[in-house]
């Protein structure tokens, strides 16, 4: 296998009455070459980041790539965290981000100055960022999202949906519940199938794609903890949630 991809924090699709969790997933890519990120994780993580890079053995320091998927705040708030990566996002996505007038209000603003004295590799459709990674233009949910594919020593391809593709059930149906343009989001969520055998989305786990079947890999569930003294639904101080 030419890549190994560890899942940091697998996302979990959800929302309130008045707004979103923002659990995107976080993922490590390693090569023998190179370290590299899948998006930053959203702003919960900020806590333990360190932490949980440690037990993989890395520090951010390590990281050679950021692959941003898009520039929403539950994907790009944690870009301070990696000094030395090359941070890798689509052009349109960047143009995108940038202009006041017609940016939506979950872009990261405050990640975009940091991103600009970067080392920024901007990429379009088709671009390899490093050998057996190559960009997947797959707009919708914003104008320049931006899947990448892996292509392992075996032959298969790993698609890294971003939310593209948010869940697995947005995979299946090919309805999304949030998209700039749903026309474009239908036609990427048919690219992303036709891309890869294998599909991280951006809230949820691995899925494996067999026959035109979504299949989930299991292992997304996410245990609420509640604060001291706090219990929930008649006494509960703890909630897991499974996605379907």
């Amino acid at each position: 296998m030419k890549f190994k991809v560890d899942v940091l924090f697998s996302g979990f699709s959800g929302k309130l009455e008045v707004g979103y969790l923002g659990w995107g997933t976080w993922a490590l890519i390693r090569d023998e070459a190179h370290t590299i990120m899948l998006d930053t994780g959203y702003v919960g993580l900020r806590q333990n980041y360190d932490q949980i890079l440690a037990q993989h053995g890395i520090k951010g320091e390590d990281v050679t790539h950021v692959l941003l998927t898009h520039l929403h705040f539950d994907h790009a708030c944690n870009v301070d965290q990696y000094p030395n990566a090359t941070f890798v996002v689509s052009k349109k996505e960047w143009e995108y981000a940038n202009d006041v007038e017609k940016r939506d209000k979950f872009v990261e603003v405050a990640a975009l100055p940091y991103l600009e004295k970067s080392n920024l590799m901007l990429v379009e459709d088709g671009d390899e960022i490093v050998p057996g990674i190559t960009a997947l233009m797959t707009p919708g949910h914003t104008p320049g999202c931006c899947s990448y594919v892996l292509e392992q020593d075996d032959g298969s391809k790993w698609v890294l949906a971003g939310d593209a593709a948010k869940n697995r059930g947005e995979l299946r149906t090919e309805e999304v519940q949030m998209s700039m343009d749903p026309a474009a989001t239908s036609a990427s969520l048919k690219r992303i199938k036709a891309a890869g055998n294998r599909v991280l989305p951006g809230h949820d786990g691995w899925v494996t794609l067999k026959d035109g079947e979504v299949i989930p890999e299991g292992g997304n569930d996410k245990v609420l903890t509640f604060g001291q003294g706090v219990t929930i639904n008649g006494g509960l101080n703890r909630l897991t949630l499974t996605m379907d």
